[in-house]
């Protein structure tokens, strides 16, 4: 798994009147390898922005985007898995042929899709369904589709981008629950962007608060709750501190 390296970026975009607009600045911080590292910001802050640059959708106007392995800085961006906030499975094609897909795209030998398929299905509770169609499955199972879609590439970097806000709080937890047990099993690097403060402190190893737009690094959080996690008081606590730490400034006071 490897590290990813956030160093002094900016983002700028122009607005409709052609006057510039500030994303990111100055923003620093690293995800570490084998653990979930958590941005969470105000809506709108620039945290979707910043995945798109991680997997180049985005020109960066300042900074660098780097990845290292074993404190060995890698040369250009690795294999980078993605978890979207829907699932965007093609609906033609059976679960287990949308995952293929990925693997396909990813380079990976054909004669390790099956075992694949099978292997991350499993592990999201999904193995009967690889022969099923996406519209027969419930919108919890196809964003469980989803994550395995993302895992079975075996990347260095796994982002995932709101991945539970399109589905309701008692599905979401569920899927918040076996995440973060593939994550602890498969000692993958996560890099996972929320505003949802709860989520935040149940997902996150560590945690990047972040100021509104343009964003910047409010502060590094560790998360001091003990893993395996499960839902308890603690959380909500741990998830008031983080409130506590995300600063909500207007862009002209930056």
């Amino acid at each position: 798994m490897a590290r990813l390296i956030v160093r002094d970026v900016e983002k700028w975009f122009r607005r409709e009147d052609g006057q510039p607009l500030k994303i990111l600045d100055r923003l620093s911080f690293e995800a570490l390898e084998g653990c979930v590292t958590v941005v969470v910001g105000p809506s709108g802050c620039g945290k979707s922005t910043l995945l798109n640059a991680i997997v180049g959708l985005e020109r960066l106007d300042r900074g660098e985007l780097a990845f290292a392995k074993d404190a060995v800085h890698l040369q250009g961006r690795p294999l980078i898995g993605y978890v979207f906030q829907s699932p965007r499975l093609l609906p033609w094609k059976t679960v287990g042929d949308n995952l293929k897909l990925a693997l396909q795209g990813a380079g990976i030998d054909r004669g390790e899709w099956q075992e694949r398929v099978e292997r991350y299905l499993d592990l999201v509770g999904l193995g009967e369904y690889a022969g099923q169609f996406p519209l027969y499955l419930s919108g919890g199972q196809r964003q469980r589709v989803g994550l395995a879609r993302a895992l079975a590439i075996e990347s260095e970097l796994v982002l995932m981008d709101e991945p539970f806000a399109s589905v309701d709080e008692l599905t979401a937890r569920q899927l918040r629950q076996t995440t973060r047990r593939l994550c602890e099993k498969l000692h993958r690097t996560v890099l996972f962007v929320t505003h949802n403060l709860p989520e935040a402190a149940y997902m996150s190893d560590y945690v990047v608060t972040l100021t509104t737009r343009p964003a910047r690094m409010a502060e590094y959080v560790t998360n001091p709750l003990p893993t395996p996690r499960n839902w308890s008081p603690e959380i909500y606590q741990f998830a008031a501190e983080l409130e506590a730490k995300v600063t909500f400034k207007e862009e002209s006071e930056l």
